[in-house]
């Protein structure tokens, strides 16, 4: 498995929102929360998003947010055709190397609290902050030596 990151264009913007939409679908039925492509569509310039490769093919995408003191994951979507291959932890890795390169000590993330990527996150190093209205918050601390070194993960590019 050949993977990279590449920024997302605005071509990219309806892949990006059909595929978060379709994951999150029961999350968000489950919390009687509607899709609102408004807001999909407002953040879309406040994030830095980056699509998911397997060679040349989208397989997902991954949506960083610059907060004052972290880099925050705003959305992990990877096609459900493809998860369980581990995309998901490739990416993950990539974000630590992404706030290992920008000196940020904290890559933090939120999850709903019944969602298996929690085990992901938990397995991967990220530990829980706090909980709030079903939704877990967590983050993963860097060394304040930049002596952080990514784990090698299969799949890995």
């Amino acid at each position: 498995m050949q993977l990279s990151l590449r920024p997302a264009g605005d071509d990219d913007r309806t892949f990006c929102e059909d595929l978060n939409r379709r994951n999150m679908s029961a999350y968000l039925a489950s919390r009687q929360i509607r899709w609102d492509s408004g807001i999909y569509s407002a953040s879309w310039s406040e994030f830095e998003n980056l699509i998911i490769l397997e060679r040349t093919d989208a397989v997902g995408l991954i949506r960083l947010a610059h907060e004052t003191d972290a880099l925050a994951i705003r959305d992990l979507q990877v096609l459900p055709e493809h998860q369980g291959r581990g995309i998901g932890s490739w990416a993950i890795q990539q974000a630590l190397i992404i706030a290992a390169k920008r000196r940020t000590r904290l890559l933090r993330l939120r999850v709903y609290q019944e969602s298996p990527a929690r085990q992901l996150y938990a397995r991967l190093g990220f530990n829980v902050q706090s909980v709030i209205g079903g939704t877990v918050h967590m983050a993963y601390e860097l060394p304040p030596n930049q002596s952080f070194k990514p784990n090698p993960l299969r799949g890995s590019a």
